[in-house]
């Protein structure tokens, strides 16, 4: 009898500690490294694909033309998150990213709000026509990217309404700003603007390297005789992380940042008004291998990703949540 009971008593301790192992394994499964996913944020494009060869990060997101471009150095596109993020959050029109910015008083001349958004409509159907000539172009004025053919259909230059990406840039601001109510006078308002005729002079108009630029690629060439109801437009492309300081500081006449970024700004109280955004969705990850990856495939890997504080830490993070991939902290 004592045989037996010893007996049980082993085999139930032998259940306690497997049932207590399933329990740490699960634990572990939802929240430990086999489900959490490592990030990494870089400045840019080029500081993820250097990552990338050092064997730093598994995977890197970068925008375009970047993605692109880097097939020259091995690089291959392994994720579109355009769709992830469409699948994850229902949203098919995709995340809007650079924005433009104008100073309130030119907001305020429908006369130059309106010139300014025929030229921005133009330039899509010139940065299509002229898709060749794009790095050449944009080099002349300060950018340091490389822009193929190939990726410019895929950098989704267009122009983007304030009224129609309100609600995408309120989310944003909430998610990663804390901005829990954004004023509607943050955005551009077209029954505020009146019509005040043409103007004279030199506006300054700042933009980050990379797909934005490609939005006023039209203003770069024709600097000389292109002007932008009455004014003269200077572009200049800057920098990515030296971009907000152009609507802080307030030498902008026109600043083109990302969405979130600029729009806090402006809640914070700088004259700005949100005009329109211009390039939506372009975030793709790249790897040195081949085919193709699924979000659940990021378990236990780590991510080198561009623009924390801004609009791909919101996409990306809103992908990972809805495949039930935690953070690693």
């Amino acid at each position: 009898m004592k045989k037996v009971l010893r007996k049980i008593l082993a085999l139930a301790m032998v259940a306690a500690l497997v049932a207590a192992f399933a329990i740490a394994f699960a634990a572990c499964n939802d929240t430990g490294n086999t489900k959490a996913v490592r990030i990494v944020y870089y400045a840019d494009g080029a500081a993820v694909q250097a990552a990338l060869s050092a064997g730093q990060i598994d995977y890197g997101i970068v925008g375009e033309p970047a993605a692109t471009a880097g097939a020259s150095k091995g690089f291959g596109v392994v994720m579109d998150l355009q769709a992830e993020y469409a699948e994850a959050t229902g949203n098919a029109n995709g995340f809007p990213m650079s924005s433009t910015f104008i100073r309130g008083s030119l907001a305020a001349n429908k006369t130059f709000v309106d010139a300014l958004l025929a030229v921005l409509n133009e330039n899509v159907t010139y940065i299509t026509e002229n898709a060749a000539s794009m790095t050449r172009l944009l080099q002349s004025a300060g950018s340091t990217s490389a822009y193929p053919a190939a990726s410019i259909p895929r950098c989704n230059v267009g122009v983007y309404s304030a009224a129609g990406v309100k609600a995408d840039v309120n989310d944003m601001l909430k998610v990663l700003n804390g901005v829990e109510n954004v004023p509607d006078s943050v955005y551009y308002d077209e029954a505020q603007a009146t019509e005040q005729g043409n103007g004279s002079g030199v506006l300054q108009l700042y933009v980050p390297d990379g797909a934005p630029a490609l939005a006023v690629a039209k203003l770069v060439a024709e600097k000389d005789t292109l002007t932008v109801a009455g004014y003269t437009v200077n572009v200049n492309i800057v920098p990515a992380n030296t971009i907000a300081a152009h609507i802080a500081k307030g030498d902008g006449d026109i600043v083109i940042m990302p969405a979130n970024g600029g729009a806090n700004l402006v809640v914070q109280g700088a004259d700005y008004k949100f005009l329109c955004s211009n390039t939506r969705g372009i975030l793709y990850m790249i790897s040195k291998s081949e085919g193709s990856v699924s979000p659940e495939d990021l378990a236990g890997k780590t991510v080198g990703c561009i623009g924390q504080g801004a609009v791909p830490q919101y996409a990306f993070e809103r992908i990972l949540a809805a495949n039930g991939l935690a953070i690693e902290k």
